[in-house]
Formats: structure tokens, C-alpha cells, sequence
């Protein structure tokens, strides 16, 4: 059969609108699916440098140490030179290889004291009787980073000897603290036989004080109050410690202290050049250098066995790791379910294309078009504009996404393109392939064949292993595809199984109907029995699409609820004031006076070690009042607390055991015996009344409570004293329909005296907010529900659009015998809705049965914490799993339905405002 390029432009000119929405479809198709491995890139990109830079200045890159023992003759070797540390810096960067690239103008470098030196002169100031502190730093780019307040910049160091005397500089704020001034000595000794003297020249203000130059160390800034090893039954004496900055030059007088000294070099990583598709290389680059060949190749060049790396940066890498590895499922996901809907809409919009040109195609393979010009002509008229727009929206996602990698995303536009430019030849090529007879061809009438009953096992296996795969396997070692494609293909399989039913009621539906007065219900049931048996790839793509949004919002539902869990576990009520010493007894008063505070528990928390009659390490919890202790425990939604079984059986005097409340371990040992308890007032003897997984009081650990009525009933002595019987921790609840005030509790616990810690509930949850890795896998999953959302619309109105021409054909004869408006409404919303519902219907009830089937294999502590999640979040208490959200439940599916419902009346609103003539002179719509 002769083609010729005429053929095609008549072609394009006949049918102008079914080209430009082939080119719509397939322009937006290639983009979305071109844009989603790019957005992927560009979120992780971000939130790695993210992550980086706001990362400690040590874990923003990797360091170079080396020590310089004070046994070395400083005059013999020359490993402090300037030279020196500029050649083993040039060394360590020929070492390095993408993707492991530094910030060359960031680099810090220079030598520091190896011990802090005290500073004996009695005119500086001292916060007790010891002595301030003081390290000697030589930091290279001195003059380049400081701005000269008064005096000037040290000299540099002589060529002879190491000098006992040298210049330094001290920043504004050390000065202003210590009462330095220019021209003052100071003088540092240590280990030496002579102490060295500094004479301060200059006092400097930092050009840039957030640079790493000065945030590196932080006594560079400003000096700190630091305080020496001792006792912990004595107050610790504080003192002073700061830095005085000298030159390169002068850094082989720092040993004479007998402290020796430390080399470094700080190498921040070029934060904006980091993607987060080199991770792998770039840990296994750094761990070369740790422990590797790298690190043998540096110790050798500088000839230095104490020569090593430190890459803080590592922990910000793994951290980040982790967090992608949790975010992959849920991307990989959702990538494949709207995938899966953008392919049944392409095909369906093929599937509409093919049987509007049945029989010209069918005309033209009876008069000896042979299959293959017949696909020719077709795939040339089909391709002139899936193509173009193909390539065009390709493009557009490279352009308007720029990242580093294209690869895959020209591969999936290429997909696109040649599915739009491909189904519609096929499917038609296909159905001429054998002359058949008429038949019918509706969801009743037409019996399964075998190929289909093939394909439905097929997808039952697959279903069958991929929930078996994901819920032994789980999602802790990343996207796994197959794995991924669980959700979808179980609402393939239940599309299946709904197709298999989906006549049944119909078949039962429509005799009733027959013998009813009216035809309008008999009719309307009949032409929902004969709609079309193409309608799997509707009811595909809408099952998937609702699939997707109900699995998304059950995995929101659950990280909410997680952090929610983990807050309360964390707090253990909605306030919480704790303390390591015995609160005073007016703070649980004071504390309930606060502004929203409605109850006050009080307890006393006393670690024990383990011994020989509890081999476990627990917490003792004196609790004064069970009672209020239980409604506390109600109120944050924890289990709850057993208060009758702290029971006051114990009388005044009594020497009896105490009963109880014991964590599972603890019970176990126990079991029926009595043990002895040390606590503050005395020894007592507890027994296991009642078990309880998890308290408020501790997040986690073991634990043994007791009535602290009880407990001071048999210690009436000692129990009189707070330090020996008073509380440590108290716990607020907020009263009905108030939040407590946060600044007037630490307020009033600020004013007590010991020192307390002050959580609220509230501070705790909105610190677990979402990562820039996490928000950045949220909003593509958003954004791929929303996408997908658009194609099962889309998928709606072409399956409406499919049986619009016969449906208002019939309309018009019906009213020519008499139908009213109202009639016609109902017989289009009796015809369609069945489909409607059972989709909508549908949707709910898979989006109901994932979380069950696929729930035990979704982990969602990684995504809900992050890499450094909290300790409770392991804890059987936390609560981290899907839930159902009645939100992405029930709105999709009723959307649905209301558009459906819009549609259909509208056809009916427009059939009714049309001539009959206008309708019926063309019989072949009439079907």
C-alpha cells in the first residue's frame, strides 16, 4: 500500500484536535516523567549541602592532626616551619580525586599547644583561686583575617634558636574580659624550666567571625570558663581560659612549654559541588584516607607515623545516607504508581483512537492493505505529533530542572514517546489482524478467555510475592523495585478481582428492574451492562491512582502520629521539670500555680546499678500520689498505670514488702520473691504487683515504682528530709483546652535551688519537623498524588467521552417519545455511576487492606526521625507505622464521584438544549 506524504498532511488536517491532545498528552507525560529523576537529584543535592553546611565547622569536611612530642629537639627539626606545613598540605591535596573536593580559600592550618599552659600573673582576673589558662596558637592568614584594633601584628620569629620571648595578639572580646592591654606580658609556663613570656602587641577584631578560621576551635573568638578534674562531692573552681594568637614564625618556641604540639590542617568540603549521587564514593574516598591505602601513602610522604585524618564529615554523610535510604521507598512508589496511571491513560486515549477509526482500518485491510503499510500509515500519523512534543517536553524538564545527570531522564522521555506514537498502531493493527463477526463486546455478555484468565494468575503470583517479599524484607535496605511495586499491583489485582464481580450484581439488578412501572431504572441498569469491556483500563488507572493517595496518607498519618508518640514517651506529660538533685518542697505548688498547668504529679527518680539481688541496671520511681500518677499516665496516652495495685496495705511501722509496678525484665526476676531496695531513706523489701512496658518517668530502661506514702510510712526519719525522700522530677498536665506557659514554668523553676531541666511536649514535637531530605521526598510524593490525581481524572472523562456519542444519540430518541429532563439525568447517572462507584468503592477498601498486607514491611522510623532519631523511637511504645487517614481516604473517592456526577449531568443539561435532528442524523453514533 503506497504511502506518500500528502496522505499524512490530509491525515493531520482532518483530524486536527485528536493530533494536538495526542501532543498534549504525551508533552506533559514526558515531562513528568523526565522531571521526576531530576527533582529527585535536586532535592538530595540541596539537602546534602544543606546538611553539610550548617553541619559543626569540624564535621563540615575532614582534618589533618599531627603531634609534636616535646622529647623532639626543636632545633634540630624543622616539622613547625611554615614551609614545612605548606609542603604536607600540597602533598595531601595531590592525594585527593573527585567527588572528594575541598574549599581551597577555607583551608585552616597552623599549630596549637599541646596542653593548656597556665598563666600565674596576678593582675588578670580569676573566677576562683586557680590560675587561668592559656594556649599559644600560630594560625597561618593571621593578617588576612583580622582587623588591628590598636597596636600592631606580632613579628615573626627569629632564624636562631626558639625565643623564651614572643609576640602575640589577643581579639577585642578576650581583652576586654582578661583587662588585657598592648604592651602587657603575660607569661605561660607548663612543664618547661622556664615560663615564656608573650608580650601582647596588638588587640584584633575577627573580619568575619562565622568564618571557619575563628569557629574551628572555639577559644579563638572570646575565652571560656573552663574548670579542672575533680571530685564530684565538691564544687568544681572555674577559671579562665583563653588564646593568644602569635605568627607562623614564631611556633618552635611552643614546645619549650614541655607540652609539645599539635599540627592541623582543616579542610572544609566544597559544600555547593557536593550531589548526592556521589555519596558512596565520596565515604569510601574518606575512608581510604582514615584507614586505607591513602593514608599509608600520606604517612609515608610526610614521614610521620602520627600523621592522621579525622573526617567529621562522615557522620553528616551516613546521617544523610540513611535518611535517603528511608525516603526511596516511598519515592520509588510513588514514581511507579503514577506511572502506572499515565500508561492506562495513554493507552486508553489509543484505545478511544483506535475504535473511532475501526472501520476505515477495517476498510482498508479489506481491500488488501496488508498489516504492516497499515501500521506504517498509522505509526508515521501518530509519531508526526507524539515526537515532537516527546522531545519537546523532555527538554523542557531538562531546562527547567538543571542538574548533572540526564541519562535517565532522556531514557523516560524516550518511553514516553514511544508509547504515544506506538499504542494506538498497535492496538489497531492488532484488532484487523483476523476478519471477525460482530459480537458483543459488553462487561455481561462477554466471557473471560484464557489469556486473560493467564494474566490474572500471573498477577495474582506476582502480588502474592511482592507483599510476602516486602513484609519479610522490608524497606531498611533502600528502593528495591519489585518491592516498590507492591501497592500498585495490588490495586491491579483487586481491579482484576473487582471486573470478575462487577457483573454479578448487575445481572441480579437488572430482571427486578424490568418488572418495575418505570423503564428508566430497567434501561439505565441495561446500558451499564453493555458499557464497553475496555473499561479495565479506567477502573485500572483509578484504583492505582487512589491506591497511591491512600497509601501516601496513611504514611503521613504515621510519621504524625510517630513524632507525636515519641514526643509524649520523650516528656512523659506535657510539662516536665527534672533535676539530678531533690527539688525544693514549694516547686509542685509553685509549679501548678503556672498559667495552664492543671495537674502535678510528683516523683523521685533513683538510679540503681545492678547487684546480686536485681542483676539489672533499673530506675526506682517513688511516686507520692499513684492516683494522680495514673491520670498523668492517661493523659500523655501511654499505657495505663495500674495505681490500685499500690494498694495501702503497708501500716505505720510495718516492715513488709511493697508492692510494685516492674517493667517485664524486672518482673521475670522477681517472679513471686521479695528483694531488698536501697533507696534514700532507707532499705525495703518490693514484690511484683503489677507489669507495665512502658512509665512516663523514664523513656526508656528498666524500672520499679513505688507509693512514696508507702515507702515513707516505713522510713519516717529520714523521710522528713527533702534531700533524702523529696522529689527530682515533676510532671504537668495541661488543664482542659489550655497550653501551659513555657517562659513562666522555666520562670518559676529558675528560682528553685537546684537546677532543672524544662521540656514541654509541645518544644519537643516541633523539633521533629521534616529534614530538607524529608520535605523534599514528601513534596514529590505530593506532587506525584496530585499528577496522578490529574490522570485518573483524565482516565474518567476519556471513559466518559467513549460512550457520549451513543449515549446522547439515545437521548434524543428518548425524548422524542416523551422522556423528561429529570429522566434523562437519571438514566446517565444510572448508566455511568456503577463504573463510578465501583472505583470510588473500590479505592477505599484497597486503600484499607495495604496498611494490613503491606504495614509490617514499611519502615517508617528512619523517615520519621531521620539518621539521628531519638532513642524512644525504637521502643515498642513509639508507635511508628501506617495508619489510616480517613482524609485521603474518603476525599479522592468522593471527588471522584462528584465529577463523575457533574459530567454526566452536564451531557444531559447539553443534550437537552439541542435539537433532536442535530443528534440523529448520524446514525453511526447511535451505539
Amino acid at each position: 500500500m503506497p504511502f506518500t506524504d500528502s496522505w499524512l498532511r490530509t491525515r493531520l488536517r482532518a483530524a486536527p484536535l485528536g493530533a494536538l491532545a495526542l501532543a498534549a498528552l504525551v508533552l506533559v507525560t514526558a515531562f513528568l516523567a523526565a522531571a521526576l529523576p531530576r527533582a529527585v537529584d535536586r532535592y538530595e543535592d540541596s539537602a546534602l549541602r544543606r546538611a553539610v553546611s550548617g553541619a559543626a565547622p569540624r564535621d563540615r569536611g575532614l582534618s589533618l592532626a599531627d603531634d609534636y612530642r616535646t622529647s623532639d629537639d626543636p632545633g634540630a627539626d624543622d616539622r613547625l616551619a611554615p614551609a614545612t606545613l605548606d609542603r604536607e598540605e600540597r602533598e595531601f591535596r595531590a592525594l585527593l580525586h573527585p567527588p572528594l573536593r575541598i574549599a581551597t580559600d577555607e583551608v585552616v592550618q597552623g599549630v596549637r599547644s599541646g596542653a593548656e599552659a597556665e598563666v600565674p600573673d596576678p593582675e588578670l582576673p580569676r573566677t576562683s583561686s586557680h590560675a587561668p589558662g592559656a594556649d599559644l596558637v600560630a594560625q597561618a592568614g593571621l593578617a588576612d583575617h583580622v582587623r588591628v584594633v590598636s597596636g600592631r601584628l606580632p613579628r615573626p620569629g627569629s632564624d636562631g634558636p626558639p625565643a623564651l620571648a614572643l609576640d602575640g595578639v589577643v581579639t577585642e572580646k578576650t581583652a576586654q574580659v582578661l583587662h588585657l592591654k598592648v604592651g602587657q606580658t603575660v607569661h605561660l609556663t607548663k612543664f618547661g624550666a622556664t615560663p615564656l613570656s608573650v608580650l601582647i602587641s596588638g588587640i584584633v577584631a575577627p573580619r568575619d567571625p562565622a568564618a571557619g578560621y575563628w569557629t574551628m576551635d572555639d577559644d579563638l573568638l572570646a575565652p571560656l570558663v573552663s574548670f579542672p578534674p575533680h571530685l564530684m562531692i565538691s564544687p568544681p573552681e572555674t577559671y579562665w581560659h583563653f588564646t593568644v594568637l602569635i605568627d607562623r614564625t614564631a611556633a618552635r618556641s611552643i614546645p619549650l612549654l614541655g607540652t609539645g604540639a599539635t599540627m592541623y590542617w582543616h579542610h572544609p568540603l566544597a559544600a555547593a559541588r557536593l550531589t548526592g549521587h556521589d555519596v558512596p564514593a565520596l565515604q569510601a574516598e574518606l575512608a581510604a584516607l582514615g584507614n586505607g591505602p591513602l593514608a599509608t601513602q600520606l604517612t609515608t610522604s610526610a614521614k610521620s607515623p602520627s600523621l592522621h585524618t579525622v573526617a567529621g564529615v562522615t557522620t553528616v554523610l551516613s546521617t544523610f545516607a540513611a535518611d535517603r535510604t528511608a525516603a526511596q521507598p516511598l519515592v520509588l512508589i510513588a514514581a511507579v504508581g503514577v506511572g502506572t496511571t499515565a500508561l492506562a491513560v495513554l493507552l486508553m486515549a489509543a484505545g478511544l483512537a483506535a475504535d473511532r477509526r475501526r472501520g476505515e482500518i477495517a476498510l482498508l485491510r479489506s481491500r488488501g492493505g496488508s498489516l504492516r503499510g497499515i501500521f506504517r500509515r498509522l505509526v508515521t500519523e501518530t509519531a508526526a505529533a507524539a515526537v515532537p512534543a516527546g522531545a519537546a517536553g523532555t527538554l523542557l524538564a531538562l531546562l527547567v530542572l538543571p542538574t548533572g545527570r540526564y541519562a535517565t531522564s532522556l531514557a523516560l522521555g524516550a518511553l514516553v514517546t514511544a508509547a504515544g506514537a506506538l499504542a494506538m498502531p498497535l492496538r489497531a493493527t492488532l484488532r484487523v489482524r483476523r476478519p471477525r463477526p460482530a459480537e458483543r463486546e459488553d462487561l455481561v455478555a462477554l466471557r473471560p478467555s484464557r489469556r486473560r484468565l493467564v494474566l490474572e494468575l500471573t498477577v495474582t503470583v506476582l502480588v502474592v510475592g511482592a507483599v510476602t517479599a516486602l513484609r519479610r524484607r522490608g524497606t531498611a535496605d533502600g528502593a528495591d523495585p519489585f518491592l516498590a511495586t507492591a501497592p500498585v499491583l495490588v490495586a491491579v489485582a483487586a481491579a482484576l478481582v473487582l471486573l470478575r464481580l462487577y457483573p454479578l450484581p448487575l445481572r441480579r439488578l437488572a430482571r427486578p428492574a424490568a418488572r418495575l412501572r418505570g423503564a428508566v431504572t430497567h434501561l439505565g441498569l441495561a446500558r451499564a451492562g453493555r458499557a464497553s469491556s475496555g473499561g479495565q483500563l479506567p477502573l485500572l488507572a483509578l484504583l492505582v491512582a487512589l491506591t497511591v493517595a491512600s497509601f501516601g496518607g496513611s504514611v503521613l498519618a504515621g510519621i504524625s502520629h510517630g513524632r507525636d508518640r515519641a514526643a509524649a514517651m520523650a516528656v512523659g506529660a506535657d510539662a516536665r521539670v527534672d533535676s539530678s538533685f531533690p527539688l525544693d518542697a514549694e516547686l509542685p505548688a509553685a509549679v501548678a500555680k503556672v498559667p495552664g498547668v492543671g495537674e502535678v504529679a510528683a516523683v523521685r527518680i533513683e538510679p540503681h546499678a545492678a547487684n546480686q539481688d536485681i542483676p539489672l541496671n533499673f530506675a526506682l520511681l517513688i511516686v507520692d500520689d499513684p492516683a494522680v500518677y495514673a491520670r498523668m499516665t492517661r493523659s500523655a496516652g501511654m499505657p495505663a498505670f495500674p495505681a490500685d495495685a499500690l494498694g495501702a496495705r503497708v501500716a505505720a511501722g510495718s516492715h513488709g514488702p511493697l508492692p510494685a509496678v516492674v517493667s517485664p525484665n524486672i518482673a521475670a526476676l522477681l517472679g513471686g520473691s521479695r528483694k531488698p531496695v536501697e533507696t534514700g531513706v532507707g532499705i525495703s523489701d518490693i514484690r511484683s504487683a503489677a507489669t507495665l512496658r512502658s512509665t512516663p518517668a523514664v523513656a526508656e530502661g528498666e524500672f520499679v515504682i513505688v507509693s512514696g506514702r508507702q515507702l515513707h510510712t516505713q522510713h519516717p526519719r529520714l523521710a522528713v528530709y527533702p534531700q533524702y525522700g523529696g522529689p527530682t522530677l515533676l510532671l504537668a498536665a495541661a488543664a482542659p483546652g489550655q497550653h501551659i506557659d513555657g517562659a513562666a514554668l522555666r520562670s518559676v523553676t529558675a528560682r528553685g535551688s537546684s537546677p532543672a531541666a524544662v521540656l514541654l511536649r509541645s518544644e519537643q514535637r516541633a523539633a521533629m519537623s521534616d529534614s530538607r531530605l524529608q520535605k523534599g521526598a514528601r513534596g514529590l510524593y505530593l506532587a506525584a498524588v496530585a499528577a496522578g490525581a490529574g490522570y485518573s481524572v483524565l482516565a474518567l472523562l476519556l471513559s466518559l467521552m467513549a460512550a457520549a456519542p451513543g449515549r446522547l444519540a439515545l437521548l434524543a430518541r428518548l425524548r422524542t417519545m416523551g422522556m423528561t429532563r429529570r429522566q434523562s439525568r437519571r438514566l446517565v447517572l444510572l448508566e455511568m455511576l456503577p463504573q463510578v462507584l465501583l472505583a470510588a468503592v473500590g479505592g477505599v477498601l484497597v486503600g484499607l487492606a495495604v496498611i494490613p498486607l503491606l504495614g509490617p514491611g514499611i519502615d517508617l522510623a528512619a523517615l520519621t526521625f531521620g539518621g539521628g532519631g531519638p532513642a524512644v523511637a525504637s521502643s515498642p511504645g513509639a508507635g511508628v507505622g501506617l495508619r489510616a487517614d480517613p482524609w485521603s481516604l474518603a476525599l479522592p473517592s468522593a471527588g471522584l464521584l462528584l465529577l463523575a456526577c457533574a459530567v454526566l449531568l452536564g451531557q444531559a443539561w447539553a443534550s437537552g438544549r439541542r435539537h433532536e435532528s442535530t443528534e440523529l442524523r448520524a446514525g453511526d453514533r447511535t451505539t
